[in-house]
């Protein structure tokens, strides 16, 4: 742990089908005609200054110039997964979203996009377990957890959630 920063880091980050920028995603659904419907606008605080306040992509490029600033920044094995076949949040959120991370220097960003998924199937193989979604989180988990074990040796490493 980091004394400048207390809070821990979690060992890996996966993202499923995250609207990653608030208001490109607000101009979608202005697209769509539900903006006025969407309970992001009013969680989000109604403005355009707002949503970039709520977006987790400019709140993580602003973590990682202050990190940068401050000399200590660690970088966590992401996965960003999305159903191509997401009408409710395009699946160039996620594209866009590596794109920045990787601009930053975001070495262990990977995108895994799914065949004939939307964006509530992403959700359902978790709950039903059963699905590609799920397959591909628990094989790129499996694989990370093998890259670890030759690394460090034979210890056994169990994953949890941080929630």
């Amino acid at each position: 742990m980091n004394n400048r920063y207390p809070w821990s880091l979690p060992d890996y980050f996966v993202g499923l089908s995250g609207p990653y920028d608030i208001s490109y995603h607000f101009d979608f659904e202005a697209g769509r005609g539900v903006e006025q419907i969407s309970p992001m606008k009013p969680i989000c605080g109604h403005s355009r200054p707002n949503f970039d306040k709520a977006s987790p992509a400019k709140r993580l490029l602003s973590r990682l110039t202050s990190f940068h600033e401050n000399g200590g920044l660690q970088h966590v094995p992401m996965l960003l997964v999305h159903g191509i076949e997401d009408a409710t949040v395009p699946f160039t959120a996620t594209s866009d979203a590596s794109r920045i991370l990787k601009s930053c220097g975001w070495n262990d960003c990977n995108e895994i996009y799914l065949d004939r998924t939307g964006h509530q199937d992403v959700i359902m193989h978790f709950i039903l377990q059963n699905g590609s979604a799920l397959d591909a989180v628990f094989h790129w988990l499996h694989e990370r957890q093998q890259k670890q074990i030759g690394q460090e040796g034979n210890r056994r490493i169990e994953l949890q959630s941080r929630l």
